[in-house]
């Protein structure tokens, strides 16, 4: 079809009118959004001559393009018969993976089969390991290898025969605990009578090996804790076997053990209680007592007086019979804290004087003996009479105790004996307490290593130690009231010794030891029985000073009593915290102000009458001059050489520097006070100058230098 553009102007712009050969009009592309028809437009090319040049160049293009077709179709005939080639083959290739999925679909099957198989396999391989390990612990736990039974019942019994037994034990608890568990399996049946025999075969040769072994311990000579270190305890399992698998056998054995080990302590025990008895060297008694008569008032046999030589330790005067350390304590404190803790060899200590000692010494020995003995024995009984499995029970305890009880009662009791033999005889306050110490420290000891069994017997001894210690100090108590003379001597005594009696000194000597055993203790029996002797000793002081006729020999008595006696508690180091101290430096104290009051009496009674009657005047002005000048002028007429008097006596009444000088500024310092007090009322009754022919006294300031030159008098 021809295509004609009718009215086409260049100059009019775009979209030119064309039509076809028709003379239809037909619509042209926008020439402006062209580029090949803007630039064939813009350079005026002739339209139907370009349009016959493009259909040559199209028809050209057209023939070479069919002459490279035929120039390619060999190729394409080879390409086509390729691809009927591929197509064969692909079609073979889906027909051997159609049969290799039916194959694999058979694999499958297979292997889902093999699964099922090897899991079933596997079931059964466990059920047979299950099985296994089921019937290995069942014949494990019954079968006795045949050597064992061999030495069970024919081999020597030691160390092997016991891990034989321990082997053929376990079996035997074995079939005990799963018997109703398996009492279908046959091997249970057939072992159950074999082990029973076994059982009884290795019970009848434990018993014979243990009783023959405990037989040994009858001999004195036996030492029966070598025997249970390297015997029992080593063998202590075929014990346990026995109380386990045969409580008869063990029962005959425990028996026989307690009977010969009951005896064979009770013979050491008593022939070590006979061999210290022999050694003990007396410290006190009946007549060593605080109130022992003193030797003038002894009578000789035919009616003479007997003199006894004093005591060591007993004070200025004192020649009452009295031994060292009947009432000084001294070393004997030692045994307390004594650094070595073995108890007495006698055959090393011998009978020879130099050997004896104290009581509390043997004391001490014997029940540390019987301490360490009880421990050891109470450790072993409680790990070869008791099962392990029993040890933590209650029931194991009870055991324990039992039979520890019945070995050891008889060494209680001669342990008893020991210390009651000596307490009914005795009469050493110090050694009684010195045993009550030493039963505190066993008892610690006891609890330290946790021995409960011997707190009877510890119990025991203090109700022995405490009612004698009462008594002892009963019998001093009594000794100082008969030393107080009835009321109708008394007032007959004319002049009494103006020394301490020796009674103060062993007073404070016993009263110092008992203090010195009571400190870091506290025990409230030991300071009621201090205060009953003190009280005691203060009233029969008191009884003596009262029967006296010169009143400056009483007080002089009862200071230098009371001097000494605080003079012996200071040497132990007891100061004025202590109870006993402080009430006899009260009593001390009360008895200078009464000694101060007594020498001013004597010497310048007027004065202190004076002073206390016209104290009583309500008014002043009722005093009489001429009474205050009386005194003043006696008072200025004598008062050094009364001071000097009082001096003299001090120094002539107490020989000892310190409280001679105590007591002279006491009555000096009493002197002052009297004074002053006279001069207060002297210059309130005379305000501004006395009256002519009223004397005026001496200034106090000129007395207290005149007292001053008196200081250092002793």
């Amino acid at each position: 079809m021809d295509i004609v553009f009718e009215g086409f102007d260049t100059a009019a712009g775009p979209g030119p009118a064309c039509r076809d050969e028709d003379g239809e009009a037909l619509a042209l592309p926008d020439a402006e959004n062209d580029g090949v028809v803007r630039d064939v437009l813009t350079r005026g090319v002739d339209l139907q001559q370009h349009s016959r040049q493009i259909e040559r160049e199209l028809q050209e293009l057209e023939e070479a393009q069919l002459a490279g077709y035929e120039a390619q179709e060999g190729a394409l005939a080879e390409l086509d018969a390729e691809i009927r080639g591929c197509d064969e083959v692909l079609g073979e290739m889906e027909r051997l993976l159609a049969g290799f999925k039916a194959s694999l679909g058979a694999i499958n099957k297979d292997i889902q089969a093999l699964q099922r198989d090897s899991g079933a396999m596997r079931q059964q391989l466990r059920n047979r390991v299950a099985a296994e390990r089921q019937l290995a612990r069942v014949v494990q736990g019954v079968a006795v290898a045949p050597e064992a039974v061999r030495t069970i019942c024919e081999g020597e019994v030691n160390e092997a025969y016991q891990e034989c037994l321990i082997e053929v034990n376990k079996k035997i608890a074995y079939m005990r605990v799963h018997a109703k568990q398996h009492r279908r399996l046959r091997a249970f049946g057939e072992m159950q009578p074999e082990l029973e025999r076994l059982r009884l075969k290795a019970s009848a040769r434990v018993r014979g090996f243990l009783l023959d072994k405990i037989g040994s311990l009858r001999a004195l000579s036996t030492n029966a804790h070598v025997v249970q270190s390297s015997v029992f305890l080593k063998y202590r399992f075929l014990n346990h076997f026995l109380i386990e698998r045969h409580a008869e056998a063990a029962v005959e054995v425990r028996d026989t053990y307690i009977h010969i080990m009951r005896q064979y302590y009770l013979d050491h025990f008593e022939a070590y209680r006979h061999g210290l008895a022999r050694l003990e060297r007396p410290a006190a008694d009946r007549a060593d007592v605080i109130g022992a008569e003193e030797p003038a008032k002894l009578a000789g046999l035919f009616g003479g007086s007997a003199k006894a030589a004093p005591a060591a330790g007993a004070g200025a005067g004192a020649g009452a019979r009295d031994r060292a350390g009947a009432f000084s304590l001294g070393a004997r404190a030692a045994v307390l804290d004594a650094a070595d803790p073995r108890a007495i060899v006698l055959a090393v200590a011998g009978d020879a004087d130099g050997a004896r000692r104290p009581f509390e010494e043997l004391f001490r020995s014997f029940n540390l003996a019987l301490v360490d003995n009880a421990t050891a024995e109470y450790e072993f009984i409680t790990q070869f009479f008791v099962s392990p499995k029993a040890r933590q029970s209650a029931a194991g305890a009870d055991m324990v105790r039992l039979v520890f009880g019945h070995i050891f009662e008889p060494s209680l009791r001669c342990g008893e004996q020991f210390a009651r033999a000596h307490l009914d005889a005795t009469h050493d306050a110090l050694g009684v307490l010195l045993c009550v110490r030493i039963v505190a420290r066993l008892a610690a000891e006891l609890q330290r290593r946790r021995v409960p069994a011997l707190d009877a017997y510890v119990n025991a001894l203090n109700m022995l130690l405490w009612p004698r210690f009462q008594a002892i100090l009963d019998g001093h108590i009594e000794s100082i009231k008969r030393l107080s003379p009835p009321a109708a001597r008394s007032r007959a005594r004319a002049r009494i010794d103006t020394q301490p009696p020796p009674a103060v000194r062993r007073y404070a000597e016993l009263t110092a030891s008992l203090l010195r055993l009571n400190a870091g203790h506290g025990t409230h029996a030991v300071a009621l029985g201090l205060a009953r002797l003190r009280a005691e000793l203060q009233a029969h002081l008191a009884h003596v000073a009262d029967g006296s006729a010169d009143r400056h020999a009483a007080l002089v008595f009862l200071i230098n009593s009371h001097d000494q006696l605080l003079a012996v508690l200071a040497e132990h180091g007891f100061g004025d915290r202590e109870e006993e101290v402080a009430a006899w430096r009260q009593e001390m104290a009360a008895t200078v102000l009464a000694f101060a009051e007594a020498q001013l009496d004597a010497r310048f009674g007027y004065l202190k009458q004076f002073v206390a009657g016209a104290e009583q005047q309500s008014d002043i002005a009722q005093i009489g001059a001429d009474a205050l000048g009386h005194v003043a002028a006696t008072f200025n007429a004598e008062w050094r050489a009364q001071i000097a008097a009082i001096n003299v006596a001090v120094i002539q009444s107490f020989s000892n520097f310190r409280t001679g000088t105590e007591i002279l500024h006491a009555v000096l310092g009493q002197l002052i006070v009297y004074y002053t007090r006279f001069h207060g009322l002297f210059d309130k009754r005379f305000a501004r100058r006395p009256p002519d022919g009223v004397c005026q006294p001496v200034g106090v300031q000129n007395v207290m230098v005149e007292i001053k030159k008196y200081r250092n008098n002793f």
